[in-house]
């Protein structure tokens, strides 16, 4: 029999990282991390993970991705879990934080995102810890526009159980504080970085999401800003993963 698909929606607004996160990711699990290990299905899949190690090597962050569908990546590949002994067909598409900040205030801008949400089996909020203890809470709006998107897409009981609310939300959700080498309280105490820096856009996760996670990751070690044409762009000073696999690997494991 042919395994199911499923769909991992990963979000969050424009800027907090979801491109070179994902990117970093997926080289991490070709390389078989742990007990974690993915093979890639089509050449397409493989694009994500070569546009972020090219930017990372030439000593920036990948570009913010395009609104432009044509240009998202849908990654397809199998997960195999070591621990639990079963593989997972996934799809985990890069979609832009602009076109998702769209698509909330535009229906249908954007179809494949309400598509991607009413079949996602899990759920990736990525929210940047550096905004957040500098008390920048603006992405948060978008996010909890999106949480509540995706709820009201999630499939009511059929039959004379329409009159009841919906069923019970059982998808699990990872939080993952990137850029966390910038705040070392969100490396050693994510959920307690969370109920200080972000407490508005936790509850909400945890009202919706009752299995809920909070993780702190980092592609960078350390990072510095620099001016470019006018333009501030920050660069990472060296490359050193951190909590990158742990919220995917949390995830395959409520999925089975």
């Amino acid at each position: 029999l042919k395994a199911k698909t499923n769909f991992i929606a990963v979000l969050g607004a424009s800027g907090v990282g979801k491109t070179v996160y994902l990117g970093m990711l997926m080289d991490m699990l070709i390389r078989r991390v742990g007990s974690l290990k993915a093979t890639f299905r089509g050449p397409h899949s493989i694009s994500l993970q070569q546009t972020t190690n090219t930017a990372l090597a030439s000593g920036w962050y990948p570009d913010r991705t395009s609104r432009n569908p044509e240009d998202w990546d849908w990654v397809q590949f199998q997960a195999y879990c070591g621990r639990q002994r079963q593989s997972y067909d996934l799809v985990i598409p890069d979609i832009s934080g602009e076109a998702l900040a769209e698509e909330v205030d535009h229906e249908d801008r954007y179809p494949a995102i309400r598509g991607l949400l009413a079949r996602c089996a899990g759920v990736m909020v990525l929210a940047d810890s550096e905004r957040l203890q500098g008390g920048d809470h603006a992405d948060d709006f978008i996010t909890l526009k999106l949480l509540s998107l995706l709820s009201e897409l999630t499939p009511r009981p059929a039959g004379r159980m329409r009159h009841l609310k919906r069923r019970r939300e059982k998808r699990p959700l990872a939080l993952v504080l990137t850029k966390s080498d910038t705040s070392q309280s969100c490396a050693d105490n994510p959920l307690g970085f969370a109920e200080n820096h972000a407490r508005t856009l936790l509850r909400d996760c945890q009202a919706r999401f009752p299995n809920t996670k909070v993780f702190a990751g980092s592609v960078a070690g350390a990072s510095v800003w620099h001016d470019v044409g006018g333009r501030r762009r920050q660069a990472p000073l060296r490359i050193e993963p951190h909590g990158v696999v742990e919220p995917f690997g949390w995830l395959l494991t409520q999925l089975g």
